[in-house]
């Protein structure tokens, strides 16, 4: 600061002798001093910031060393704290260092601060600098000198190192030293440490810290395992024998929520030089983070990753049949039980919804499995299809599709299907012979109708005609060889056998059996099938005819029997209350009174065996025709006066008189229309009487037939007998 002085008297302005002055170099030492003071001071931020980047430095390195021995964070955590290091190292030396080297350490500050330490100076020395850095005219040089002239002769007295605070400096910087000679003793007693430090905080790599316990995790790559939506994961976890076995590990995971904790179990002892521990998540659904902590080791940034699992997208399968069946490939509908025919090959591919690593196709038969087709795509490629060739199917086998995708993760449900041969059947016979009982005239047709059926193809059919204790005779059906799975042989027009060129003599019995053989080519030949055997019973066209007019009686006494149910009915009615009650009754509510009711029931039964009675009657009269008995007088009575008669009641008449009894007509008119209906009824009756009637003439003729026969036979014997004698004569 400038100096404020009343004007000096002589003895004031006069030196003192011997002082050095301005020309004599006074200030240079002044300025020296201040040049001291300087290089000090800067030697001292020098010393104090090393002391202090080697603390923080220090500090930071066991930090970081015992941040990442505890947590092992992932690369991308340490780059960050090694980021963060540099930049806080770098802020401290700029402000510890740089900051305070580029402050301008002028000789009027570092005056100042030296006559902080010295108040001897009395500020001469500020003053002496201050004014010869700046000089002023009005200042009285001779004042100048002598304050020049007292700064310097305190210069000897001054110790610039008595403003710095050594004892503290040196304790930093003997702190900073040990600080930095505990890493280097770490570089040199403990090197893997270092260079494990280095590795990890410096270069960022993966590689673990050792540890008292060894842990290891099956089945994840990278920290990452994918596992099948839903299903459950078996965690194993691997403790090193060799080390220190922990006495318990522990599972954490998180997923949409918080962190949860689970005992992981000991899986046995040890084994292969490690111990097992186990756990089971079920039912994974999300994607989990993983952490095990088992003594002082971890294995952190573990993933579960869920992802599908493969599953059948498609499959098709297709077969070829046998020759005999056919060529060419034909499609068989997916599904648990697949059937194709016996003999054929068959072709299996199955794709998957997500690309493969390996696929299996195995045919599995009483046990035993066998390998059909196997996948491993290339590297590089993609491929979700796997495909299998069946040569020949024989049998039943099971088909298991076993797929992995490239993720690892095989099919949750089995794809398994049951591939079964249909063996070839033999031919279904069923022909019946119509108009046919249980006997047949020397000159009978027999008529065959119904079907013959096969599951791939009618080859051939023939009937088998067989004498009791006598030949057999074979004739083909002509139908049948059109090789289709179906022939028919309708009743208006049937297959005819005719009996007559077999020249049977009544006594006989004839066996009437028909076969039908396929087309099959397989081990074993043709499928032959045989329709039930039916025996006749060859009779003389009088028995027959007596049979049949047996069952003309029957069916005669059926019909009375349903004409009496119904006339008792319709009595029963006629006998009832007055008409006006029964009208009385309808109206009340009872649309049929009782007795209507019960008539009504009458009508239903006679219709129903009405109609039996008249198909009774067309079937003797096909009987007859297929005997050769049928004349057009017989043809006119059977139908013409009973069967078409009685169709027609039954179709017509009856039903009528039901709908009447229904619609609550009054009791005299449904007493009139049962009375008409029983009329029509007991007319055909009558003409089944005179058919009885005609019948026992005819009985009488074939009477008198059987004794002229009788006669002419016995008339050739005697003759036959006086010719033997005579040629006996002598």
């Amino acid at each position: 600061m400038p100096l404020v002085l009343d004007p000096p008297t002589d003895s004031e302005t006069e030196p003192p002798s011997g002082a050095p002055g301005l020309e004599d170099g006074g200030i240079a030492r002044l300025r020296r001093l201040l040049a001291t003071l300087r290089t000090r001071t800067r030697r001292w931020v020098w010393i104090e910031s090393l002391a202090l980047v080697m603390l923080a430095g220090t500090a930071i390195f066991w930090g970081s060393l015992a941040f990442d021995w505890l947590v092992e964070p992932p690369p991308w955590v340490r780059a960050t704290l090694a980021a963060a290091t540099a930049i806080g190292l770098a802020i401290m030396l700029g402000g510890k260092l740089f900051s305070r080297l580029a402050a301008p350490l002028d000789d009027a500050a570092l005056a100042t601060l030296l006559e902080r330490g010295h108040p001897a100076f009395r500020d001469s020395l500020s003053t002496a600098i201050e004014l010869t850095d700046k000089p002023r005219d009005d200042i009285d040089r001779r004042l100048l000198d002598r304050t020049i002239a007292e700064a310097v002769a305190i210069v000897d007295q001054v110790d610039p190192n008595s403003l710095f605070r050594r004892r503290r400096l040196v304790g930093l910087l003997l702190a900073g030293i040990a600080a930095a000679a505990t890493i280097g003793w770490l570089a040199v007693a403990r090197r893997d440490v270092a260079d494990r430090w280095v590795s990890r905080m410096v270069l960022l790599g993966d590689e673990p810290w050792p540890r008292r316990v060894g842990l290891s995790i099956d089945g994840f790559v990278d920290g990452v395992r994918k596992v099948a939506r839903g299903g459950d994961v078996e965690l194993t976890v691997k403790a090193d024998a060799r080390k220190e076995i922990p006495e318990v590990v522990d599972l954490r995971s998180r997923g949409a929520g918080s962190w949860r904790t689970d005992r992981m179990g000991m899986r046995g002892g040890v084994v292969d030089g490690v111990q097992a521990f186990g756990h089971l998540i079920k039912g994974v659904n999300e994607d989990l983070l993983l952490e095990v902590r088992g003594g002082d080791a971890r294995l952190r940034n573990l993933r579960l990753e869920v992802v599908d699992s493969p599953a059948l997208d498609a499959l098709e399968i297709t077969y070829a049949p046998p020759a005999y069946l056919g060529s060419g490939q034909r499609r068989a509908s997916a599904a648990r039980i697949v059937q194709v025919p016996q003999g054929s090959s068959a072709d299996i591919a199955c794709t998957s919804t997500k690309p493969l690593s390996a696929a299996t196709i195995v045919a599995i038969t009483e046990g035993h499995e066998d390998v059909l087709a196997t996948l491993a795509p290339q590297p590089g490629a993609e491929s979700r299809t796997i495909a299998a060739r069946i040569d020949r199917v024989d049998g039943d086998r099971t088909i298991v599709v076993r797929l992995t995708d490239t993720d690892g993760l095989t099919n949750r449900e089995p794809i398994s299907f049951v591939l079964t041969a249909v063996a070839d059947e033999p031919p279904q016979v069923s022909l019946r012979m119509r108009g046919i009982s249980t006997a047949i005239t020397p000159r009978a047709t027999i008529p065959l109708d119904g079907t013959i059926s096969d599951d791939h193809g009618v080859a051939a059919a023939a009937v088998k005609l067989a004498v009791v204790d006598g030949p057999e005779v074979t004739l083909p059906l002509p139908r049948a060889a059109t090789g289709g799975t179906l022939v028919e042989f309708p009743a208006t027009t049937p297959e005819r056998v005719a009996i007559e060129p077999l020249g049977l003599a009544p006594g006989r019995a004839l066996s009437i059996t028909v076969t039908a053989v396929d087309g099959c080519t397989l081990d074993g030949g043709p499928h032959t099938g045989t329709g039930d055997a039916a025996t006749l019973s060859v009779v003389a066209p009088e028995a027959l005819m007596a049979m049949l007019e047996a069952r003309e009686i029957i069916l005669r006494r059926r019909f009375e029997s349903c004409i009496a149910d119904l006339a008792q009915t319709r009595d029963r009615l006629s006998a009832g209350p007055p008409a006006t009650t029964a009208r009385q009754d309808a109206a009340d509510g009872d649309p049929v009174t009782g007795d209507g009711a019960r008539l009504a029931e009458a009508g239903s039964r006679a219709a129903g065996e009405t109609a039996e009675i008249a198909e009774a009657f067309r079937l003797i009269r096909l009987e007859l025709e297929n005997n050769v008995l049928l004349t057009p007088e017989l043809e006119g009575r059977l139908i013409g006066q009973i069967a078409d008669p009685l169709a027609g009641i039954a179709a017509k008449d009856l039903p009528a008189l039901v709908a009447a009894c229904r619609r609550s007509l009054g009791r005299d008119e449904l007493v009139r229309r049962a009375d008409d209906v029983l009329a029509r009824m007991r007319a055909v009756l009558d003409k089944m009487m005179e058919l009885e009637s005609f019948n026992e003439v005819i009985e009488l003729l074939r009477g008198v037939i059987r004794t002229q026969e009788e006669i002419r036979t016995e008339t050739l014997q005697r003759q036959k007998q006086r010719a033997r004698e005579a040629l006996e004569r002598p």
